[in-house]
């Protein structure tokens, strides 16, 4: 099937959602969404929202907003949010920065637990599913310092659905291009003092197609490029994932509350070609259990625990199919595998010493263990470099440890202006690190301090200032092929903020914010007689303004808009813009609700400014600006007996554009159309 017929498929199957009219019109959204909010996958204890957060800017994507946006993973469930970039890694996985912040300085929550490879530092954001989330918030500038360490950048917590007040059942089937196919499964409620979650999924597909505008001729990403992409579906895009989510608590929604949760997720994919790699994993699972509780002594004093175990492991597979895909000497391994585990805790406590004043303290604990190993042959380059012998080379192992002392105190001076002060003290002690020298023990104090206004009703005005400090990763640190350096210091910034909101009149809010982050020691890479190391950067600057504004035309319409300014300097390097950081970034979002019923989401992005190393000539060049649209129309009809049916259908990047950013081409037009049954 051709582009043409394919967009002539979506446009009649959504004109045919619009013309569905003899159904129910749904004014309000289901009663239970706040019901099914896992509380305890907050970090801090629950009530009212902190001043720490109010001082800095605070993003919350609600579950609603993850459905309007056709959102299948929570990477997709992150974009169009103003200082937030997502884009693809490396090894085909999905990666998001805030503010010119790299995911690596972005502490990743899923549920309050840190979930990533503890050897890169990050996670892969394609791997959650959108449908297992109820709302992700999202943490710019100097976030609490309840959050523990390395939060450089700011911290995104991804939480995960429980089940509502009554019980319900979701299944739900999508098709799209290339054999795409996702089904879905989930069941929640409760009974008397208990809770329950289970929801399971699988989605396959074979790929996902090139812009028909693609030409497999271009110099920097068609044939003979590190990429060597020759059109249509790219190379190596397929993927199988399957998903299990369980929680099970004890919430009698009153002083006390007790949950044990389990997240599991199976991702087999092929790693879409860059630099002249071809692989694809042949296992890449990850799960966690989260053991969460807290406890009210009284209105004045509350605790909060959480205890935590994740286990990642994967294994990548050289696929280089025949010789104009590969070049003697430049295969990295036949096979690959890593094992990670984190294994931590948290203990908080929060006391009211009056009215107007809080006092919190925390304390976190996070080991990380990492094990890998390689299996290598006469093509792999260590080989004839002479760095190991053919078969599987010894396994490396490497364990590091980080603690943080947190204290912070909230309080209040008259009824318009609250402020907030802390500091943490974080720890890092790598204590296993196979042959390599050990870089010994690091500590950083970071204090903070947020002003929040209340000029009128409608309108606040916030300020903070505060140091954040992130540790090297284990891969910066130790990795032989990427350049390792043990001596490597800890990453800095010192992050300024002041934003303002107001609200217009009940339709029309508004928002605006400057930032400013002077950073120290930054960790990046660099080419030395021609190999790749790490060191640190003596200084750079981020700084920039978002500024937003949502209206509400009428009870059907509502538009939002928001745009990001970025500047990124490298000082010790020409003052060059630091890589993939996008200088300009518009986003449009616009839902309307028809009175039948149907529901019709429009969002559209441009962006321009983003500069790259090219990874043919090792050039600096900007990259071509881009703008995309992506739409979504859903159905929901009268019930059939106790079936509650929606129909919907979606499409991405729907004008077809043809564009590439760091890791090479981007997904042209596809779509995806399916029902969803409740009941």
């Amino acid at each position: 099937m051709n582009l043409m017929m394919k967009r002539t498929v979506f446009l009649l199957m959504s004109c045919w959602l619009v013309a569905a009219w003899p159904v129910t019109a749904f004014a309000q959204e289901d009663e239970t969404i706040d019901s099914r909010v896992f509380e305890l996958g907050e970090v801090i204890i629950t009530g009212r929202q902190i001043a720490a957060d109010l001082a800095t800017t605070t993003t919350e994507v609600s579950m609603a907003k993850i459905t309007a946006k056709g959102a299948t993973t929570a990477a997709q469930a992150l974009e169009f949010i103003p200082g937030v970039f997502v884009q693809s890694g490396g090894k085909g996985d999905v990666h998001v920065s805030i503010r010119g912040f790299e995911q690596r300085q972005v502490k990743i929550l899923i549920d309050g637990v840190p979930a990533r490879e503890t050897y890169f530092g990050t996670v892969d954001l394609s791997m959650l599913p959108a449908d297992t989330i109820s709302k992700i918030t999202i943490t710019k500038g100097a976030s609490s310092v309840l959050y523990g360490a390395n939060t450089m950048g700011g911290v995104i917590n991804i939480i995960t659905k429980r089940g509502g007040k009554t019980p319900e059942t979701s299944l739900s089937a999508a098709f799209g291009d290339y054999n795409t196919a996702q089904y879905s499964a989930s069941h929640g409620g409760s009974s008397k003092n208990f809770n329950y979650w289970l929801s399971a999924g699988i989605k396959t597909s074979d790929g996902y197609r090139l812009s028909s505008d693609f030409d497999p001729s271009d110099p920097v990403v068609g044939l003979g490029t590190p990429y060597n992409e020759d059109g249509g579906k790219r190379d190596l895009s397929d993927y199988e994932k399957k998903n299990l989510d369980m929680k099970v608590g004890y919430d009698p929604g009153g002083d006390s509350s007790l949950y044990l949760s389990f997240n599991y997720v199976d991702n087999d994919r092929g790693v879409p070609t860059f630099y002249n790699r071809y692989w694809a994993y042949d296992h890449w699972k990850q799960w966690q259990l989260n053991l969460a509780g807290e406890h009210h002594f009284s209105e004045k004093a509350r605790v909060k625990a959480r205890l935590f175990y994740v286990s990642h492991e994967d294994g990548l597979t050289d696929v280089s199919w025949d010789a104009d895909h590969t070049t003697s000497g430049k295969k990295w391994f036949e096979k690959s595998f890593y094992e990670d585990t984190s294994t931590g805790g948290e203990l908080q406590g929060a006391f009211e010493l009056c009215a107007k004043d809080t006092l919190r303290l925390g304390v976190n604990f996070m080991e990380d263990n990492h094990k890998e190993g390689n299996y290598l042959s006469s093509d792999c380059f260590s080989v004839l470099n002479g760095w190991a012998a053919t078969g599987w080379d010894d396994p490396q192992k490497y364990t590091a440890r980080t603690y943080t002392f947190a204290v912070e105190n909230e309080f209040s001076l008259r009824d318009r202006v609250t402020i907030v002060v802390g500091t943490s003290w974080d720890f890092f002690e790598p204590t296993k690190t196979a042959d390599q020298p050990e870089p010994g023990k690091s500590d950083a104090f970071n204090p903070q301090i947020g002003v929040v206004f209340k000029a009128t009703e409608a309108t606040s005005i916030h300020a903070s200032v505060g140091q954040k400090t992130r540790f090297p990763s284990l891969k910066e640190l130790y990795s032989d092929l990427v350049g390792g350096n043990p001596d490597l210091d800890p990453e800095k910034t010192l992050a300024y903020e002041v934003g303002l909101s107001h609200r217009v009149n009940p339709r029309i809010q508004t928002s605006a914010a400057f930032f400013y982050n002077d950073v120290e020691d930054l960790i990046d890479t660099t080419r030395i007689n021609g190999d790749t190391a790490y060191i640190n950067i003596n200084e750079a600057v981020i700084y920039g303004v978002e500024a937003g504004i949502d209206v509400a035309l009428s009870p059907s319409l509502n538009i939002g808009l928001n745009y990001t300014y970025m500047s990124t300097k490298d000082k010790s390097n020409d003052n060059r813009d630091l890589e993939g950081r996008p200088r300009h970034r518009l986003n449009l979002v616009l839902g309307y609700t028809f009175s039948f019923g149907l529901k019709a989401d429009i969002q559209a992005c441009y962006n321009r400014g983003q500069h790259w190393e090219n990874s043919d000539t090792y050039e600096w060049e900007e990259l071509p600006s881009y703008f995309l649209v992506n739409a979504k129309l859903s159905q929901r009809f009268d019930k059939v007996g106790a079936v509650e049916p929606e129909l919907f259908v979606q499409g991405s990047n729907l004008l077809d554009e043809d564009y590439y950013e760091t890791n090479g081409p981007e997904p042209g037009f596809n779509f995806l159309a399916g029902v969803t049954l409740r009941f």
